[in-house]
């Protein structure tokens, strides 16, 4: 059952960190909510199975506290579901186990892991590990969030680049051969003269919106907007080759003529009369790119002839078509459909410039390995894993989920039917919240009508309620909880060896170890310790029986302690 806690006083200003704490021991729950409810929202999971599914609800939380040793499905198992789902994967996971070696340490941190506290659990050092990976995290969004922000100023590939150390920002430049692409809209200046601002800045965006998607699905590197101009090259920072690069680039252009022909469709069905049409030129050649300008602002374009030419071809093409030079018509020959044109007369050109037109043929469409691409009424999906991001993904599985979901109305349904047993959480969560509350209410009032002792046979006081926070009514009510709660665990050890079950019996040995350490046990916990090592080796059954027995006793000599220490409460003592 998941236990969800939140404060009792009024509303804060901002919502809290959400902590999700997994551990199949009760009394461990009860123990880490009580430590961390005034400072966030706590929600608690007994099993691996309902801490992921949890952690991938609408309650996602911003850090989880993780049980290694769990029935089911083990905290290691939970921690590779975690990290191999891009919902999940950013989310901090701290172990807390018994499980001291070193090896289990580096396992747990090589499979993901934040960090690895070891049980009996100090408060103060939880308490400021959680507060600092929580720190952590939140710098480490603000720092994606920005980054994604300034990468929308940057071609995805030069901001790929300088993200992952193959490219340094400085003043840096090289000579490439690349093919270069530039295009206008026809008379766009003069036809929108008369427009308000709002109306150009509509038009435009949406212009562009489409045209970059497409130079994004060829692999273009988009160089920059020039009023209605776009200029876009092939080769740097990655390439395919001179020769695929102009291929991609010419069939590019012609993708991006066709959807002008949809956004002229969608334009007039808006009410803008005007039939733009744009003009494409396309030339190949060599040419400076890299960063221009200063150590205070530099600029990742590219300079030179071939780049002039690429402008001169695009202002004389024909509205709606695409002229390319020689020397792109020499690399794509064979790919391409082209006629010769009259030669160009170009202005910085001594010579008349050859020139080719692309034929109006349909463009291939630019899909690669993994892209899923699906066009009918009602439905157009293209979707390319590789292009996204971990956070990109997460987003579009969950657009995902809530298409299938509009789709699904019989699964909703479903599901809705599923959380109908909401009030009996709500009911459980609100008893954990004012069991808690009362612990603290207590403590606050010097525990009420109870005293701790000044010694318990079996138990260290001064290590055991510093392991409380030193509030000595919340450590009376952890002591009452072992004395009800565990009395029992031989007998279950017992049933789980009769039935064949040594996992399960190990599982309780180590719940013991581990409950019994935080309370400040001398004894107990390395009697326990041995039965699960014996256990979890498979030692010979007598050798067992004989390790059970001691720990028995041990439970047995601190069970009698703990109730002559602490009479019965008035609640017990009613018939």
């Amino acid at each position: 059952m998941t236990e969800a806690v939140s404060e009792q006083s009024g509303p804060r200003p901002a919502r809290r960190a959400r902590v999700l704490v997994v551990d199949d021991t009760a009394d461990v729950r009860f123990f880490l909510v009580a430590l961390l409810r005034d400072d966030y929202e706590v929600e608690a999971a007994e099993s691996g199975e309902e801490g992921l599914q949890v952690a991938l609800s609408d309650r996602r939380p911003e850090i989880i506290l993780l049980d290694v040793m769990m029935p089911g499905m083990d905290g290691y198992e939970v921690m590779r579901r975690l990290a191999r789902d891009p919902r999940t994967a950013d989310i901090p996971v701290i172990f807390l186990t018994a499980l001291s070696s070193v090896e289990e340490e580096q396992f747990g941190l090589d499979l993901g892991a934040t960090d690895y506290i070891t049980k009996p659990i100090s408060p103060p050092v939880l308490l400021a590990r959680v507060r600092l990976h929580l720190e952590r995290s939140a710098n480490a969004k603000r720092l994606k969030t920005l980054s994604e922000q300034l990468s929308r100023y940057l071609a995805p590939q030069v901001y790929q680049s300088l993200f992952d150390g193959s490219r340094q920002a400085e003043i840096q430049t090289q000579r490439k051969r690349l093919t270069v692409f530039f295009s206008d809209i026809k008379n766009f200046t003069a036809s929108t003269a008369q427009w308000q601002p709002e109306e150009v800045t509509f038009l435009l965006n949406s212009y562009f919106e489409e045209m970059s998607q497409i130079a994004a699905e060829y692999g273009a590197t988009l160089d920059k907007f020039i009023g209605d101009a776009i200029v876009i090259f092939f080769g740097d920072p990655h390439t395919l080759g001179p020769r695929q690069d102009a291929v991609q680039c010419v069939r590019m252009a012609v993708a991006m003529q066709q959807r002008m022909a949809e956004l002229r469709q969608r334009w007039k069905a808006m009410g803008i009369p005007k039939a733009f049409e744009i003009r494409i030129g396309i030339n190949s050649g060599f040419c400076d790119v890299g960063n221009f300008g200063s150590n205070l602002r530099m600029d990742y374009t590219i300079i030179g002839r071939e780049v002039n030419l690429a402008a001169r071809l695009e202002q004389a093409a024909e509205p709606g078509g695409i002229l390319i030079s020689r020397d792109t018509h020499d690399l794509v020959q064979g790919d391409i459909e082209v006629e010769e044109r009259e030669p160009v007369i170009a202005k910085g050109f001594s010579e008349p410039i050859t020139v080719y037109a692309v034929r109006k043929t349909p463009a291939p469409p630019a899909v690669a390995a993994g892209v899923i691409q699906c066009d009918r009424p009602g439905l157009r999906l293209e979707l390319d894993p590789g292009r996204l991001t971990p956070a990109q993904r997460a987003d579009a599985a969950a657009e995902l989920r809530r298409a299938l979901d509009s789709l699904e109305p019989a699964l909703q349904a479903g599901g809705a039917s599923a959380a109908a047993p909401v009030p009996a959480a709500a009911a459980a969560a609100g008893t954990q919240a004012s069991r808690l509350a009362a612990v603290q209410a207590a403590d606050a009032a010097g525990a009420g009508d109870e005293t701790l002792p000044d010694s318990i046979t079996g138990i260290n006081l001064t290590v055991g309620l510093s392991r409380a926070m030193n509030m000595k009514g919340f450590y009376i009510s952890m002591l009452r909880r072992f004395m009800d709660g565990r009395a029992d665990t031989p007998v279950r050890i017992r049933e789980a060896l009769a039935a064949g079950d040594l996992k399960a019996a190990e599982l309780l040995s180590h719940s013991l170890r581990g409950v019994s350490a935080q309370i400040g046990a001398t004894q107990l916990p390395q009697d326990a310790e041995a039965l699960e090592q014996a256990l979890r080796d498979n030692a010979p059954r007598e050798g067992i029986d004989e390790l059970l027995l001691r720990m028995e006793d041990s439970l047995g000599e601190l069970m009698e302690a703990l109730r002559s220490a602490l009479p019965p409460t008035d609640a017990a003592k009613s018939p």
